[in-house]
């Protein structure tokens, strides 16, 4: 038997700081902030659109999860134009790196405050 991948739902990143998390992903980023339930730590959901999700879960209070997050963590956004996202970011001050994948696609590679990277291509 094989699992079939349909799609992706959503990705999550542990933060040590879920304010200055929120701050980052909404106003560098321009994240929707979605409901979430109480599920006994702090954290916030955002909508990705079209049914994906980011999830922030803070470290400190999430049982059984005592280690800080760890820097191969990443998720990967598509975007319209990835030389307009580079000049905004470098506007905005935020450090960007540059890679290639398939077929020559440019990818910029950034982290949030707590080293999770973040691809955009």
């Amino acid at each position: 038997m094989t699992i079939t991948i349909s799609g992706f739902h959503h990705a999550g990143f542990l933060v040590t700081d879920v304010e200055r998390s929120a701050a980052f992903y909404e106003k560098v980023l321009g994240l929707k902030l979605l409901p979430r339930p109480d599920l006994g730590f702090d954290g916030r959901w955002y909508d990705l659109g079209n049914g994906h999700q980011l999830h922030l879960m803070s470290v400190e209070q999430m049982p059984g999860r005592a280690d800080p997050p760890r820097h191969d963590r990443h998720i990967a956004f598509n975007v319209e134009d990835v030389q307009e996202v580079d000049i905004q970011l470098r506007l905005m001050g935020v450090q960007v790196s540059y890679g290639s994948g398939r077929a020559g696609t440019v990818q910029l590679f950034i982290r949030d405050p707590d080293g999770n990277t973040i691809e955009l291509r």
